[in-house]
């Protein structure tokens, strides 16, 4: 048998079993039909067949290194036998009848063996390849049952409609982002500074072809009044000069660099600074931030006194960090004479805040709300680096929802982002994807969409046994999937 001790992390609730959200529809409820069977075997198929013949062979682990990102086949796998379960139990009941207590009962134990597996990789060389069998054995025997030519599904799913049930970052509902069309719509940032939410974010764009600078130069005809760069992205020089050929006047643009070298942070920040804005032909920025936490709270410190100073002496219009965790905020509020108004981190619907968000104890959103920051979310559409096969803009969950309401999974998921509070910074480098990203000013998510999206955290992180994240809503009713025996 495929059993290990693991105990439940803190980060997330037990989760005591509730009548799931399906029938007939009540007043202030939405009818919904996610497409629970084509994410699951959307999810499976992601994972590579090379990851279930690695294990571990004493202290060195035998696979194809170059074919498996172990990182990334927990919760790619917690993710796929979810939507599973969810598919398999809220079938109309004459398509799921046929499959037999048997059937029902493997899923369950498969889905209990994932949940002992966490995210301990350990755990995971140790023991998968003596289960991957099984799990990819019940996938391919459920496929035809979950093709679309087949899936019947149950009664559809009651979404929530009112002013309720999502615990962040408003303790209510999405927040109110206008409609009337404008892509310079605004948020004032906690020292007074308007902001735009939509920005043009520039990284990996390339200065010698001309890249970043034609980027800039049609994002700013476009509407575009916030451009968002860095040292590392070495193309401050051709922002600089897009925004000067623009004709936009500078006051009318919001400039966005940050410190990227690790080094300089104890090394001194000045210099650097000092030569972004000549490259960028500006006497301010607008706001700079340490693009990392850096090496530790010593240099940390170093660095931020350096941009008070900066501020203080009018450089620098508002400050800010990038990719900090809540402890790390709390020890730079700690010391911090400015405080940042702003935090621009990784921001995706599986991880909502930061890389493992979903199986932190706390929300960075909440934190952030609670503290003043603006939270700028970055790479909405992209998957995380290191934690997912899962790729957003080809989600079903995401796709069903663009379908329904005639947009594409960027804008939907970028107007979701910017419901939950945020702002956001969408690169793109064809003039058709800068003009696409700009429309998310000309339509709004229902809070039902808007809930369904919230939950692709519990999808990628909990299981029957635990919710998680423990701060969001369970709005599949996962929890009340029947555990394993």
């Amino acid at each position: 048998p495929f059993v290990v001790a693991w105990l439940l992390q803190a980060a997330c609730l037990g989760a005591a079993a509730r009548p799931p959200a399906y029938g007939s529809r009540p007043p202030g409820r939405r009818e919904r039909t996610p497409p629970f069977a084509a994410a699951a075997l959307w999810a499976a198929e992601l994972v590579p067949r090379a990851c279930d013949v690695c294990e571990k062979q004493g202290d060195k682990i035998a696979c194809d290194v170059d074919q498996c990102e172990w990182r990334k086949v927990p919760a790619t796998w917690r993710y796929a036998w979810n939507n599973l379960r969810l598919a398999v139990e809220r079938a109309e009941e004459r398509h799921r009848g046929p499959l037999g207590a048997e059937v029902h009962e493997q899923l369950a134990t498969l889905h209990g063996f994932i949940d002992q597996l966490g995210d301990d990789l350990g755990l995971w060389f140790s023991n998968w390849m003596r289960a991957s069998t099984a799990v990819r054995e019940m996938v391919d025997f459920l496929k035809p049952w979950l093709a679309p030519e087949a899936y019947v599904p149950g009664p559809p799913l009651l979404v929530p409609a009112g002013n309720h049930g999502l615990h962040f970052p408003t303790r209510g509902r999405s927040v109110q982002v206008p409609v009337d069309g404008d892509p310079g719509a605004r948020v004032t940032l906690s020292n007074g500074i308007d902001m735009p939410l939509l920005g043009l974010g520039v990284a990996d764009l390339a200065a010698d072809s001309g890249e970043a600078y034609q980027s800039v130069r049609w994002a700013l005809e476009l509407g575009y009044r916030h451009i968002d760069t860095a040292h590392i992205y070495r193309n401050e020089h051709e922002v600089g000069r897009a925004l000067r050929d623009s004709g936009v006047p500078r006051d009318q643009v919001f400039v966005v660099t940050k410190l990227s070298d690790q080094d300089e942070y104890l090394e001194g920040a000045r210099p650097r600074f000092m030569q972004q804005l000549e490259a960028l032909g500006v006497d301010y920025v607008d706001v700079y931030m340490l693009h990392s936490p850096g090496r530790g709270p010593e240099s940390r410190k170093a660095a931020w006194r350096d941009l008070e100073a900066l501020y203080e002496e009018g450089f620098i219009r508002a400050l800010g960090v990038s990719s900090f965790s809540i402890a790390q905020l709390e020890e730079l509020f700690d010391f911090a004479r400015v405080k940042p108004v702003y935090l621009q981190n990784k921001f995706s619907p599986y991880d909502p805040g930061s890389d493992h968000e979903a199986r932190n104890q706390h929300s960075v959103m909440e934190w952030a709300l609670a503290h003043g920051l603006t939270v700028v979310g970055y790479s909405i559409i992209k998957p995380a680096k290191t934690s997912y096969y899962l790729e957003p803009l080809q989600d079903p969950h995401v796709s069903e929802i663009a379908s329904h309401i005639g947009r594409s999974p960027s804008q939907v998921l970028h107007r979701w982002a910017l419901q939950l509070g945020l702002a956001v910074i969408p690169r793109s480098s064809r003039r058709e994807g800068i003009a696409e990203n700009a429309r998310l000013f000309d339509f709004s998510l229902e809070e039902a969409d808007m809930r369904l999206l919230n939950g692709l955290a519990s999808l990628s992180a909990g299981t029957p046994g635990r919710r998680c994240p423990a701060w969001a809503e369970d709005v599949y009713s996962l929890g009340a999937l029947p555990e394993a025996m």
